[in-house]
């Protein structure tokens, strides 16, 4: 590449991790050089911003290109394959919006198993079928269950009946990434998931009993006790509060869950919530739960149990439910990196919207296939290479990112950056990455406030940051940066430097 191609600074993006490279005091390894050699202007600020990290430049790769040409401004190591984290939402929810649309939308129908009569009572059960709907949170099941007593219903004289044959999974063992079962963030996918198979408990300094806390669940649950034995902690500062509770989960044979909470909670907390998955392997208990708590607070009440079984032949959807439109589900799933939705929107683009819920096909296999070729064919077509075919370039797993194998290469990555920039439905993707600075999980990246939407990835050994920077002079890049690395946290401030590098592109 020609620096005639480049102005103000990003004309010295090239030669910059060259010249690290080829520096032998630091000891960085010589074998990941950038693709294209430069000369000896560097820019020092960011040598000097990696050189406070103390990690190792095989740790790191980036690309940074203007969203108008496909050849980068800068390229470190980025056809090294690396785990993103959750940068890969970007390519779930793009592929999402290119192939269902931003309008579409998951409808759950239900239908009668018997006659309502003029007294509201259902004498026999009533079906409902799963629709994988990522969206469907506590108050959107009560408006759903409030359209119920709307048509009449008051009484449910029989069972209610899901039917969950939407996707074949294997079973989801939520302490399988890192030990940490309770974490709401591993909550595995369920085609009829309520409130993301998890429970927020709320605690407040105020209105407990004597030197207790105030201790409530969210949302609701049937048959749920909560026996708060902690005490409040008048010194000492708030720190790593939950770390001083002990929870204690058990059901009574009348099938009451009671969660025991013990130990100390500082004043100096004050208000915290605290969101947790729900303590269980079957992902039906949560729901019926949380269904049959909003269900008696509507009025409503029911006879039988909730229980799984499949969708009567022939039958007759009595009322449905839809969720927003997909525009609104990938903003909630890029904004707050949720991992649950994503999942759900992974399997969801395995299989199309109109194919018969009953399959053998494994529907996470369906979904890897799907996208991992949807994703290679688009980055292929964009300038007639092939970044997401070499070997590693692109490893889907479960579309969240929350995943041990799951991951892509900077070069990749970059590419689908600029696919989707150049995609007709571009406005609403790029409307779901958090701003730099101001909200979501790119709210700490003030390097560039309000001028970059971003996703951010971190687990244990990543960090890392993904999306579309406007540069002081109006110009647009994109930029992919990516660490692994046991520390791979010391390097959030260099990560930082680099965007505004990029920012500031004028002289």
């Amino acid at each position: 590449m020609k620096n005639t191609l480049m102005r103000g600074p990003l004309r010295h993006a090239l030669p910059l991790l060259a010249g690290l490279l080829l520096a032998p005091a630091t000891g960085w390894a010589q074998s990941l050089a950038p693709t294209v050699q430069g000369s000896s202007d560097l820019p020092v600020a960011l040598i000097q911003a990696w050189q406070k990290t103390g990690l190792p430049l095989s740790s790191l790769s980036v690309w940074v290109q203007d969203v108008n040409d496909p050849r980068p401004l800068l390229s470190v190591a980025a056809d090294q394959p690396r785990r993103m984290a959750s940068v890969m939402k970007l390519i779930t929810t793009g592929m999402a919006l290119r192939t269902l649309g931003p309008a579409h939308t998951w409808t759950t129908p239900v239908a009668l198993g018997g006659a309502i009569d003029r007294q509201g009572v259902l004498n026999g059960p009533l079906f409902i079928q799963a629709s994988g709907d990522p969206s469907m949170d506590a108050t959107r099941l009560r408006e759903a269950l409030q359209s119920w007593r709307d048509a009449g219903l008051r009484e449910i004289r029989g069972d209610l009946v899901v039917d969950k044959s939407l996707w074949r999974l294997p079973p989801h063992d939520p302490g399988a990434f890192d030990g940490e079962p309770l974490k709401a963030y591993n909550a595995g996918p369920d085609p009829w998931l309520i409130a993301h198979g998890a429970i927020t408990l709320r605690w407040r300094i105020e209105g407990g009993s004597p030197g207790q806390p105030l201790v409530s669940a969210s949302p609701g649950l049937h048959s749920l006790m909560l026996d708060n034995q902690v005490q409040l902690a008048p010194q000492g500062p708030c720190g790593d509060w939950r770390a001083g509770i002990m929870q204690t989960v058990f059901t009574t044979p009348e099938g009451t869950r009671t969660w025991r909470l013990q130990g100390r909670y500082p004043v100096a907390c004050g208000t915290q919530n605290w969101p947790l998955r729900w303590p269980t392997q079957d992902a039906l208990e949560h729901s019926a739960r949380v269904w049959a708590a909003t269900w008696a607070s509507l009025g409503g009440h029911m006879t039988g149990v909730v229980r799984e079984g499949p969708w009567p032949a022939q039958a007759t959807p009595w009322v449905s439910w839809t969720s927003p439109a997909l525009a609104e589900v990938v903003r909630d799933i890029n904004k707050f990196s949720n991992n649950v939705m994503a999942r759900h929107l992974f399997l969801t683009l395995g299989k199309p919207p109109d194919q018969s819920p009953a399959t053998d096909a494994d529907a996470l296999s369906q979904a890897r296939t799907t996208v991992t070729r949807h994703v290679q064919a688009a980055t292929r077509q964009a300038d007639g290479s092939r970044p997401c075919e070499v070997e590693g370039a692109l490893l889907m797993d479960n579309g969240s990112g929350l995943s041990r194998t799951e991951g892509a290469s900077a070069r990749c990555m970059g590419r689908w950056v600029q696919v989707m920039w150049q995609d007709p439905f571009m406005p609403e993707w790029l409307a779901s990455l958090p701003v730099a600075g101001l909200d979501g999980t790119a709210r700490r990246m003030t390097a560039a406030t309000g001028r970059a939407h971003l996703k951010t990835g971190s687990l244990d050994d990543v960090v890392s940051v993904a999306g579309i920077v406007q540069g002081l002079s109006g110009r647009r890049y994109v930029m992919v940066a990516v660490v692994n690395d046991p520390q791979a946290e010391r390097a959030r401030g260099a990560l930082q430097d680099l965007l505004r590098w990029v920012t500031e592109d004028t002289p």
